[in-house]
């Protein structure tokens, strides 16, 4: 690290912070800076999350969910 931003948040917002980090097993320090990246990536959507293309599997046939998406498909 090169530089330090210091702000305030409120005591809600750094029990939610500390309980997040926790959570990943993280310092608060290390989630916000992973969290800033994630927000400031600039890199267009589709490319951000090529790496989950078919990466959804759903039952055959009948299901709902499956008639839903291919009606909202673009691609079609």
């Amino acid at each position: 690290m090169d530089t330090t931003f210091t702000f305030r948040m409120t005591t809600k917002q750094r029990a939610k912070l500390r309980r997040r980090a926790k959570l990943f097993g993280k310092s608060e320090g290390k989630f916000v800076r992973e969290m800033l990246d994630r927000e400031l990536d600039d890199r267009p959507m589709g490319e951000r999350l090529k790496h989950l293309k078919g990466s959804l599997i759903l039952p055959k046939d009948n299901d709902p969910w499956r008639k839903l998406i291919r009606k909202h498909n673009w691609r079609d």
